[in-house]
């Protein structure tokens, strides 16, 4: 067990703080609960979300106590066992913009709160113990045990027949927000932007208020993706079959993350309801072992990557030209009255963050990586790779027009990404750990394998998803009347 030095800092209102790093995972003590205090019952914010202030206050006592600013994004975590569900609500907010033409070109206002120059995505996982339940006692683990289980949303006690995405593809979702899912598309068939390929909250009656599109696939949109949406199977003569499947990023998905070309994109099935047309459905997704069903009497559209260009303009920087590797820290606050992490949970987020590794690197089909190392170097220089999509450009189509680069995606640097605070105050004065967490632009690293698999340099192994389920009995409307307002939070992401 690698443990550092720790350093008191001030911290929001006046709490000092302790830092340390166990093994690649920065902890954060919280003696007073100021932090963990922003996402208690007693904090009524709307916006920022009580989760963005959490992590954005974890990161900035993280920044105080010597973390450098040289990572991407973090997650954040508690160990607090005083959150409900109702609070207990992941989210990743970006913090500010990468890329245009995606839906999440910003800026976003809260940019100049965040101690970093570089910082673009913060995710708040929630507590990795208990929820507290509304009956009483403690519920169950809110974050599965197991990052490859299905999580089983409650309110303290589980909900009867519903699973969902597992552990690390929630983690994925959470941390997809930063490009994902803002897009609409032009078919060029008259209608104009359309936006029925992401889900529609809808109006509220009482308040007057008009619906809008989210930020996650339409319940159906056949995404396959962590982005909600599902898998959808055409069955012919207009009957389309519902049914539960391994989720990653979609080709769409990756074209919007910088990892795919346009030219490389499938199309996407995405059917629209001839009672509610424009309108997406909005539904948390089906999980893996959910019971399958088949519907008709709906329109199918496949949706093209140009047909997003057309309603949104290219991505810019386009594929293979923007990042390929990022490097995120996990972050876990401690519970007022804890100086370490429980070792249960340490190993736990432990668990997590070597899968998220491993499974980003899958579920971006061998085209991206994320670095995890506190200390160290963090993403090589990126070697320049031909452009699929320029049929000047010299580039090998083999496999009956499945481009596969020459590197496989070879990671790099964020280097020449826009920001929108370009003029913000450097961080100078603050304490660095070490002075080797900055990138060396002379690194290289092994290059990965041509058939998209993990690269030799992270040193990993990637393991089969295996979704896990579990749900009691359960009573009372009242209760499923809170759960509506409890899945409608859910959903909630900073725009």
């Amino acid at each position: 067990m690698r443990r550092v030095g720790v350093l008191a800092v001030l911290v929001t209102t006046s709490a000092l703080a302790q830092v340390s790093v166990v093994n690649d995972i920065v902890v954060v003590s919280d003696p007073t609960g100021a932090i963990n205090g922003l996402v208690s019952l007693n904090n009524m914010s709307i916006f920022p979300s009580m989760q963005e202030q959490f992590c954005r206050a974890a990161f900035n006592a993280a920044r105080l106590g010597g973390l450098g600013d040289n990572f991407d994004g973090i997650f954040s975590f508690t160990t607090s066992e005083e959150l409900t569900d109702l609070n207990n609500v992941w989210q990743g907010p970006p913090v500010r913009f990468t890329a245009k033409n995606i839906g999440r070109d910003g800026p976003f206002l809260n940019t100049g709160t965040y101690m970093s120059q570089k910082l673009s995505q913060c995710v708040f996982m929630g507590t990795l113990g208990r929820t507290s339940s509304f009956l009483g006692g403690f519920g169950p683990e809110a974050l599965p045990s197991n990052p490859d289980s299905a999580w089983a949303p409650s309110l303290g006690i589980p909900i009867p027949g519903i699973t969902s995405l597992t552990g690390v593809e929630m983690l994925g979702h959470e941390y997809g927000h930063h490009w994902l899912n803002g897009v609409e598309f032009d078919q060029n068939d008259g209608r104009g932007r359309q936006h029925f390929i992401r889900g529609f909250n809808n109006e509220n009656n009482e308040g007057g208020q008009m619906g809008y599109p989210n930020q996650h696939y339409s319940h159906l949109a056949d995404s396959r993706s962590v982005m909600y949406g599902e898998c959808i199977t055409d069955l012919g003569n207009g009957s389309f079959r519902f049914e539960g499947c391994d989720r990653k990023y979609s080709h769409i998905d990756q074209y919007l993350m910088g990892l795919r070309g346009s030219c490389e994109v499938s199309p996407m099935m995405v059917l629209e309801d001839p009672a509610s047309p424009g309108r997406g459905v909005d539904t948390i997704a089906m999980g893996k072992s959910s019971s399958g069903r088949t519907v008709s009497g709906l329109t199918r559209h496949d949706i093209t990557a140009e047909e997003i260009q057309r309603a949104m303009g290219v991505r810019a920087p386009a594929y293979p030209h923007a990042s390929r590797c990022w490097r995120v820290a996990f972050v876990v606050v401690l519970a007022p009255g804890q100086t370490t992490i429980p070792v249960t949970m340490q190993q736990k987020v432990e668990r997590y963050r070597q899968r998220w590794m491993q499974w980003f690197n899958t579920a971006t089909d061998g085209r991206g990586v994320m670095r995890t190392n506190v200390y160290g170097g963090g993403c090589p220089v990126q070697a320049p790779i031909a452009d699929p999509c320029n049929p000047d450009a010299g580039v090998r189509w083999p496999d009956g027009g499945v481009y596969v680069p020459v590197d496989g995606g070879l990671p790099e640097e964020d280097a020449g990404q826009p920001e929108v605070d370009a003029g913000q105050p450097e961080d100078a004065g603050q304490p660095e750990p070490d002075a080797g967490t900055t990138v060396d632009a002379g690194t290289q690293e092994p290059v990965p394998p041509r058939d998209g698999g993990v690269p030799e340099c992270l040193n990993c192994e990637t393991t089969k998803l295996r979704p896990g389920c579990g749900c009691g009995a359960v009573d009372g409307s009242a209760l499923f009347a809170v759960f509506a307002l409890f899945l409608r939070a859910r959903r909630r992401v900073t725009a």
